[in-house]
């Protein structure tokens, strides 16, 4: 299901809290901020890099190429358009507290972004726990892009010191419950509320 790199080397077996690098292991990961090509085992490939200010245009653009579905398992709620002040803050992830991913594939007018990962601090004083959320373009669901990109996030986050990664998952949104399950993320109700889960 994983894909391949640019550095020829498989993608391990990610798992939330099993698997998270440690020492050394952690060292190594620390050196692969720099964009990096992923192959699929359909032949796609995109390149993965750290969320920049200059990805604000097509991070909107490829906002609008979603799904009406597609925004609303993201946003939990029906989201016509991207709030700008957002958007310009998501760009700037403070160091150590956030951070975000964005695949992206050759286009016409330069790149489009097919898929992004970000996480951000759990509140103002739990340091060690961390929200996630993903976003993968229609036409890439199924690819591996997903389990790649959530897979790279948490390693990431460990190396942010983060011990617990968690979202909230509407019920209905079975794609992404089987990928916190494949990736062994703990699926619990939230009180009050059946029509989310909280992932862990």
């Amino acid at each position: 299901m994983f894909a391949h790199e640019g550095y020829c080397a498989r993608w391990p077996r990610m798992h939330s809290r099993r698997s998270l690098p440690h020492g050394a292991q952690a060292a190594k990961v620390s050196s692969r901020d720099r964009p990096r090509c992923i192959s699929f085992p359909d032949g796609r490939e995109v390149t993965v890099h750290a969320i920049a200010e200059a990805d604000a245009p097509e991070i909107a653009r490829a906002f609008e190429r979603l799904t009406a579905e597609s925004r609303y398992f993201r946003f939990m709620h029906h989201k016509k358009q991207l709030n700008g002040a957002a958007l310009r803050r998501g760009v700037h992830p403070r160091p150590g507290r956030e951070f975000a991913f964005v695949a992206t594939i050759p286009a016409a007018d330069g790149i489009d972004i097919v898929g992004g990962a970000r996480y951000v601090r759990a509140g103002k004083t739990n340091a060690k726990t961390c929200e996630f959320a993903i976003t993968v373009a229609e036409d890439w669901r199924g690819s591996g892009l997903a389990a790649t990109l959530l897979a790279s996030l948490v390693r990431r986050a460990r190396r942010d010191g983060y011990e617990t990664m968690e979202g909230w998952v509407l019920a209905e949104n079975t794609a992404m419950l089987a990928l916190a399950r494949e990736l062994d993320f703990d699926i619990e109700p939230v009180s009050g509320d059946a029509t989310v889960l909280r992932v862990e």
